[in-house]
């Protein structure tokens, strides 16, 4: 089948639940959307906020503490969280790359001992929760001719460590504990390829139908890699875009029609729903994409309009403490759009009152000055 533009865009909004907001909890609603970008403490709250129906933000809290949703660096080597089961394939299929790049950037650098080695120890150190200072002042005792910094930079690249929650409001802070993967999870079994299929499926349920350059683009894996992942799915669907490209999907998968309504959403930084394509302008119009990908990389919180990003938002506080959300459209809004996106914006704002009511504040001001 021959799908337009706006039949993928259709399709990602329903799998991402941003048709209709999903009677789900927060565990299911991760798996469902292939993860949450975690780059911001808030950003994994406001993504479910904007997809689930009357999402109870203390029950992501208890997800995380109950290890049912965990915080790690997996695909393209960012901050997520996902499920349990996702971490463990996640982190048996991007390590083995991971690590592979890695040893190529250190050729020619100075260490006494072997990457392995110094990981090890660290994991080892790792067994309880450590801050990135004490991390940092155990890679300076391994006796390396390497900045501690820099070498548990190369580390923690090269290991399996998770973030842990603590009390802070988003569950977790800017100052972050870590421990050693294993020693939070049960290690994963290491079959890369059943792993790299996993990898596949999660993609095409949350973002399908998409090219293997997308899921490569999404994972930070490589399309030869993922392969034989997509090799083990027997029961693959193919389709083509309006480019005659091959398309890959899961036979079942939604496929709403084009004049499908979309109500007008509210994106927390970093959405996956913006990244998850080797080419934006499925969710993303290239016109605006460097307006809301910016220097730097950051990506700013957005607004979509009939299904498509239109503007950026932005929290204000009034007076002490109290929130309001704010509009930056690129071009102008009808005014039911306005309408929805105000009932939105008050909505999100009782959400972050008592958590952060200046949320991406810095990444606005800075953004300014740029």
């Amino acid at each position: 089948m021959r799908l337009t533009d706006r039949q993928l865009n259709r399709a990602t909004l329903a799998r991402q639940l941003l048709l209709a907001r999903a009677a789900l909890d927060p565990v299911e609603a991760t798996e469902a959307i292939g993860g949450l970008q975690a780059q911001e403490p808030a950003s994994p709250y406001i993504g479910l906020w904007t997809r689930l129906a009357d999402f109870d933000a203390d029950q992501l809290g208890l997800a995380l503490r109950d290890r049912r949703l965990v915080k790690a660096t997996l695909g393209r080597s960012t901050l997520h969280i996902v499920s349990t089961a996702d971490y463990r394939a996640s982190v048996t299929a991007t390590l083995a790359v991971t690590r592979s790049r890695w040893m190529q950037e250190l050729r020619g650098r100075p260490v006494v001992r072997s990457l392995p080695e110094l990981t090890e120890a660290a994991l080892a150190f790792a067994a309880e929760p450590r801050t990135n200072v004490e991390m940092r002042d155990h890679a300076g005792t391994l006796g390396e001719p390497v900045d501690p910094d820099e070498l548990w930079r190369r580390i923690r690249r090269y290991g399996a460590f998770v973030h842990v929650p603590g009390a802070e409001p988003w569950s977790f802070g800017r100052r972050p504990r870590q421990v050693a993967g294993r020693a939070w999870l049960p290690e994963p079994d290491g079959d890369e390829t059943a792993a790299l299929e996993h990898i596949v499926r999660m993609h095409l349920r949350a973002f399908g139908p998409s090219r293997a350059a997308d899921i490569a683009q999404w994972s930070g894996l490589s399309v030869r890699s993922l392969r034989k992942g997509l090799e083990r799915i027997t029961e693959l669907v193919t389709h083509e875009d309006v480019r005659g490209r091959e398309l890959f999907d899961l036979p079942g998968a939604p496929l709403p029609e084009p004049d499908e309504p979309a109500p007008p959403r509210l994106l927390p930084m970093w959405d996956e729903t913006l990244l998850a394509y080797a080419e934006r302008h499925r969710v993303l119009p290239e016109p605006y994409r460097r307006r809301v990908i910016v220097k730097g990389g950051d990506v700013l919180p957005t607004f979509t309009v009939d299904g498509y990003v239109a503007g950026l938002w932005w929290s204000e506080v009034v007076g002490h403490e109290t929130p309001a959300i704010v509009f930056e459209p690129f071009e102008p809004l009808a005014p039911r759009d306005r309408e929805a996106l105000e009932a939105e914006g008050a909505a999100l704002a009782r959400l972050i009152v008592s958590r952060e009511p200046d949320v991406y504040r810095r990444y606005r001001y800075t953004r300014r000055r740029a």
